[in-house]
């Protein structure tokens, strides 16, 4: 850190001053930064935004989208819910389904809820970003609905770890079929904002090249990420080929910034769907397997103590997440204790992270 006294700053020509100005603002950036300053547009994503549970009804010929689930076309839908003002309103939308293994080994598919633009223009919004990702369960009953709030958990704990990452919303859901004598059907689930206005609170803009070189990510926060993938126990993605990252080409960084999403083939989720990769050598989802590049050893040692700090954190928001069910609240903290038993040990953390990397 340099010390420049006023004296010797006024007698920079005003050019040179704005650049050591600003030079110096980009210096002290810090990890967790203040990128939620931009973030000054309204979304279909933050109307739809609540402090609490969203309580949410979705009608449309829902036999007729499960039926046509692989042609992934948009049919007609309405919402209904409670506005802001606690006034009952209903918005007109479309929807698909979406996802590729989840279309072939769930009843219930992901799906993709789609707003006209003209229309959230009218209403005020930004026309923009239109459209939100929807996660519901992938089958009827309590056991799908737990793996539904543990990836969703699983968001939560990562934007407890830094300001870039995908914002969600839970969702009490009542899917009623229009076009059906279909019993309503109650489910747990939960949006997760578009990528574009995602990246846009962060002054940028997603990019998705064929092959990401890590020599042009920003290290610090690759690291971040690598460690949070290995702590929920999640080896489905790949930052190369861009498999479950988004990268953010921000204004404000010099480096692109990774974003993990989609965390249902994580351990700590556990969904009998999820498979573990045969390449890496593990036998079960739940086994950790680090998948960081020994090129950021120095990088994991410098994010590591974070994960330390914010310990009690994530226990108390594992604990006190009510919607989760006792068992998995335990289960979850017991999955979490293994993985402190290697963090918190100098020689494990030695053996399983920094010698344990690929090179």
């Amino acid at each position: 850190m340099y010390l420049i006294t006023s004296n010797r700053v006024a007698w920079l020509h005003p050019t040179l001053h704005f650049l050591f100005v600003l030079m110096l603002l980009l210096c002290i950036t810090p990890l967790m930064g203040q990128a939620d300053s931009l973030d000054r547009f309204h979304s279909i994503f933050k109307e739809l935004r609540r402090d609490s549970i969203l309580e949410l009804t979705l009608e449309t010929e829902f036999k007729q989208l499960i039926k046509k689930k692989y042609e992934e076309q948009y049919q007609p839908a309405t919402i209904k819910l409670t506005d802001g003002n606690g006034q009952p309103t209903a918005y007109e939308l479309k929807i698909r389904t979406r996802g590729n293994i989840r279309k072939k080994v769930c009843y219930y598919p992901p799906i993709k809820l789609k707003f006209k633009k003209q229309w959230l223009a009218d209403q005020g919004m930004d026309s923009v970003f239109n459209d939100v990702k929807l996660v519901i369960g992938c089958k009827k009953g309590d056991f799908y609905n737990g793996l539904v709030l543990k990836e969703y958990l699983a968001y939560q704990l990562y934007a407890e770890l830094t300001e870039y990452h995908f914002r969600t919303q839970l969702i009490n859901i009542t899917i009623n079929d229009s076009g059906d004598n279909w019993k309503p059907y109650n489910t747990k689930a939960f949006i997760i904002e578009n990528q574009d206005e995602m990246a846009s609170r962060f002054n940028g803009r997603c990019t998705k090249p064929r092959i990401m070189r890590s020599k042009t990510i920003w290290e610090d926060q690759l690291a971040l990420m690598t460690l949070f993938q290995y702590m929920i126990g999640n080896t489905d993605w790949a930052f190369a080929n861009s498999h479950n990252v988004r990268f953010v080409r921000s204004r404000d960084k010099l480096r692109v910034i990774p974003i993990a999403y989609d965390f249902d083939y994580a351990g700590m989720v556990n969904a009998p769907y999820a498979v573990h990769r045969e390449s890496i050598g593990i036998e079960n989802i739940q086994e950790r397997y680090f998948l960081g590049n020994c090129k950021h050893k120095e990088a994991f040692e410098k994010v590591m103590p974070l994960f330390v700090e914010k310990k009690d954190t994530f226990y108390k928001m594992v604990n006190e997440f009510e919607e989760m069910s006792t068992k998995d609240r335990k289960q979850t903290i017991s999955y979490f204790d293994d993985f402190y038993k290697i963090i918190e040990n100098p020689k494990v953390f030695k053996k399983r992270i920094l010698e344990g990397c690929v090179n």
